[in-house]
């Protein structure tokens, strides 16, 4: 009797020591499936953080180019490009120009010089070189200015840069940047991030 009690106990022991393994099992895939997904969530809202900060920059640099033709309206038209920045030429080969202008007050500039000055640090500035180790900036940017009219006044800034993902709404054959940002499966212009501003620089 005290046997065959000894041995339904042992049984018993195998049987939960068998099911606290399978436990375990269970326990860890599960563990395992939840770390996976909150490992792409991360990544997902990390790619969400960097795209709001391109965009928040991509505002500045709108801003601030309107700022620097509102300093100088004498001469809109000559700020007016289709098109300035990374995805668009190589910023290596782009020569600061000269004179300096503001950086030295002994050789002041005309307005013409001013805004050639003023265009090549808004595409340095595009491009991130404006920092100490040339990081920063859009992921290759294009800049665009445009008047209403030769001699106009309302003035439209575009900047447009590379997101991570296709577009489904993406604005095809449509402003600054396009064919520069097509995304994989032939969706043209799919990866193009666009930010247009649209603004009245008075005269002097």
């Amino acid at each position: 009797m005290i046997m065959n009690k000894t041995f339904k106990q042992n049984r018993i022991a195998d049987r939960e020591r068998g099911a606290s393994l399978i436990e375990v099992a269970i326990a860890i895939l599960v563990l395992s499936i939840g770390a996976i997904g909150l490992a792409s969530l991360q990544i997902n809202a990390k790619r969400a953080g960097f795209e709001a900060m391109q965009r928040t920059e991509a505002s500045a640099l709108a801003m601030d180019i309107f700022e620097r033709m509102r300093a100088n309206p004498g001469v809109l038209d000559d700020y007016v490009t289709v098109g300035v920045g990374e995805a668009v030429r190589a910023w290596s080969g782009v020569a600061e120009p000269t004179p300096p202008c503001a950086t030295d007050p002994n050789d002041p500039c005309t307005a013409a010089q001013m805004a050639t000055r003023d265009m090549w640090e808004w595409e340095r500035a595009l491009n991130g070189g404006t920092t100490s180790n040339d990081a920063g900036g859009l992921v290759r940017p294009t800049g665009c200015v445009s008047l209403d009219a030769v001699g106009g006044r309302l003035v439209t800034v575009e900047i447009a840069w590379e997101g991570f993902d296709v577009l489904k709404n993406a604005d095809a054959g449509a402003g600054c940047g396009t064919g520069s940002y097509n995304g994989t499966g032939g969706v043209v212009d799919g990866n193009r991030q666009l930010l247009r501003m649209t603004s009245y620089v008075g005269e002097d």
